[in-house]
């Protein structure tokens, strides 16, 4: 079911990168140290993110042996042995046309124009395991071969930011979201089993599914003898897919950030923010369903030996009536209407510590809240800025069951023109050994960026002038007193 494939989108590196604008998408608090930023149009945020809990390349492609010694071949026990009982796949794509950033004193406002697609899939280990060594074990019982785990999502998002430093250590930040829903698919609910019998005479087929769409679909449908409507045919519209529907306009939604940033003491900062809290109404959809059970008693091959037999039937002939039969049993049905569905809300709390004015350390935990389940990750970094214009920064994460995760961020000031890179795991380079790899790159222009030299606080001084006077004098009046 869609409970079963959530996984991390990882930004936490990013997210102590405070000097790249960026990072305000990930905490509607932190404030951008230049007065104006402004994202280069098309080019001010690529993000691209694949993940799973499970198996890597090297799982699944092996080097042949004996005839095959030339090819790659697939090793479905390898496969097999490195899946988890539940796992999950997913992969993101969040495109930024338009990025732009204003401070006004100690208010900071952005506004960000972004298309995102969110796809995941999700099954059991034992529906591997029954497709590797079929239902022998299984005589005179069922095989629950569990849940098919299915969500994709396309969607628009505007969002207007504004941050303000309360006090000289506190500042907090919110941003609303207006969502526009371009295309949404979901498993709603999926089960899976097979029952053969002692005698191994009948194999007893069962699916449960509902999966609910919203996209531009030509149904074709029939009807059994009994009135009763199926669908016969399934195709995408492509004469639907015009301006209008990548929009989003018919399907839209609200969302919203919130965040805090925390300055302990002068080496010690804290950070806290939720992103995504809110969802999208999806409207013209169609609601797939089918419930059926199909009793499997073997085909008839007793014709199919001799074609000079009168009644020969070409084996062919036997396997389409038996995929008929099956295709008739599982039919899918549908009905239409609308639903919502919330966005994966994701938690961050971070923290970092000033080594000195060149080097801090951090580290940064991410939950993220999907249908009720929670997926946590944690980064260390080290950040570092050898010159004003150009920063690093090292990372370690722990996410997905994976735990050899090394990232990287550089971002180089040159004029106004800021470019930046950010990878969680730059070992996904060798994709073979990789369950997480992603990327973001992008182009900011950056203007009001001179740090300006602190005016000396002539009060301030005085008082520590006098406070340090009179604390001379009372050691001076409590020495004379003993004497």
């Amino acid at each position: 079911m869609s409970q079963l494939v959530s996984a991390q989108k990882m930004n936490n590196t990013l997210y102590l990168m405070q000097n790249v604008p960026q990072s305000n998408q990930l905490n509607p608090a932190i404030q951008p140290e230049c007065k104006v930023f402004l994202g280069f149009p098309g080019l001010s945020s690529i993000y691209f993110n694949y993940a799973n809990n499970g198996f890597t390349y090297d799982d699944i492609i092996k080097d042949g042996t004996g005839l095959q010694k030339d090819s790659l071949v697939v090793d479905i026990n390898s496969f097999h042995d490195a899946l988890k009982s539940t796992n999950r796949i997913t992969n993101q794509l969040d495109y930024t046309f338009f990025s732009l950033g204003i401070r006004a004193k100690k208010m900071f406002f952005t506004l960000d124009v972004s298309s995102k697609v969110d796809t995941r899939l999700g099954f059991d280990k034992g529906l591997v395991s029954f497709f590797k060594d079929g239902n022998a074990a299984y005589m005179g019982r069922t095989a629950n071969l569990g849940a098919i785990g299915l969500e994709g999502t396309a969607y628009n998002e505007v969002a207007l930011g504004a941050s303000k430093q309360v006090t000289e250590k506190l500042t907090v930040g919110i941003k609303a979201k207006a969502l526009f829903g371009v295309a949404n698919m979901h498993m709603d609910d999926s089960d899976l089993s097979v029952y053969t019998s002692e005698s191994g005479d009948l194999v007893q087929l069962r699916s449960k599914q509902l999966m609910k769409v919203s996209m531009p679909l030509d149904i074709t449908e029939k009807a059994d003898p009994d009135g009763t409507n199926y669908i016969d045919d399934i195709d995408i519209n492509d004469d639907d897919m015009d301006a209008k529907f990548f929009s989003g306009t018919n399907n839209k939604g609200f969302a919203f950030d919130l965040g805090a940033t925390y300055k302990f003491d002068e080496k010690t900062t804290f950070y806290a923010s939720i992103l995504d809290i809110g969802g999208i109404k999806w409207n013209d959809t169609y609601e797939l369903y089918q419930d059926a059970t199909f009793n499997w008693k073997g085909g008839d091959w007793s014709q199919s030996g001799n074609s000079n037999d009168p009644n020969y039937r070409e084996i062919e002939d036997v396997m389409e009536d038996l995929t008929d039969s099956i295709s008739d049993a599982f039919r899918f049905r549908d009905k239409t209407g609308s639903y919502s569905r919330a966005l994966p809300t994701k938690i961050y709390l971070g923290g970092s510590y000033e080594l000195n004015k060149r080097i801090n350390v951090g580290a940064v935990s991410r939950t993220e809240i999907y249908d009720g389940k929670l997926r946590p990750s944690l980064t260390l970094s080290a950040n570092t800025r050898v010159i004003r214009n150009f920063s690093a920064s090292l990372s370690y994460s722990m996410v997905n069951s994976s735990y050899n995760n090394i990232g990287v961020g550089v971002a180089a000031k040159l004029g106004p023109f800021q470019l930046y890179a950010v990878s969680d795991n730059v070992l996904a380079m060798n994709p073979n050994t990789a369950k997480t790899a992603n990327i973001r790159f992008g182009m900011n222009m950056m203007f009001g960026c001179r740090k300006k030299s602190k005016k000396k606080d002539v009060c301030k001084i005085q008082e520590d002038l006098i406070l340090e006077h009179m604390e001379k004098v009372k050691k001076e009046t409590e020495k004379e007193i003993k004497e």
